[in-house]
């Protein structure tokens, strides 16, 4: 039991590598290709640094939860839905924000790729604030 474990985390890490070396190829590209404003191009260089953090979160919360076998209580599920509020505020409020901005300053965004961003914001939040309230409530 105790090798799988061991498996398991070293295979978590690995994926974690993974994901953060393809974050950080990503963001290499977009500094070597910051004068370039073609959407293409930023649909090119901005899915592999999306990718690589979502896969390198999930393999963090992965390789941080414990390993005990019993499904989620109450006091889980409540955790989870307190941050699926605040996820969905959070991504409201950030929606609001750049849309006035936006508006005020008169740019010109392309709202089809920020919808993107905003998605991903939205659910690495839910991911972070889930874990944080479910560990907050261990404290207690």
């Amino acid at each position: 039991m105790k090798i799988k474990n061991n498996t398991q985390i070293l295979l978590n890490l690995c994926i974690l590598l993974v994901g953060l070396a393809l974050a950080t190829s990503g963001i290499i590209r977009i500094f070597q290709n910051i004068s370039e404003v073609d959407p293409e191009s930023v649909l090119q260089v901005i899915f592999p640094v999306l990718i690589g953090l979502g896969v390198a979160m999930s393999s963090f919360f992965r390789i941080l939860k414990p390993r005990t076998g019993v499904v989620g209580d109450e006091r889980t599920k409540r955790a989870v839905e307190k941050a699926g509020l605040y996820a969905l505020l959070i991504l409201s409020g950030l929606l609001i924000a750049s849309a006035s901005v936006a508006g005020i300053l008169q740019l010109n965004i392309n709202f089809s790729l920020a919808v993107i961003v905003l998605l991903y914001i939205g659910i690495f939040s839910w991911g972070i604030l889930a874990y944080y309230f479910d560990k907050k409530g261990d404290l207690e």
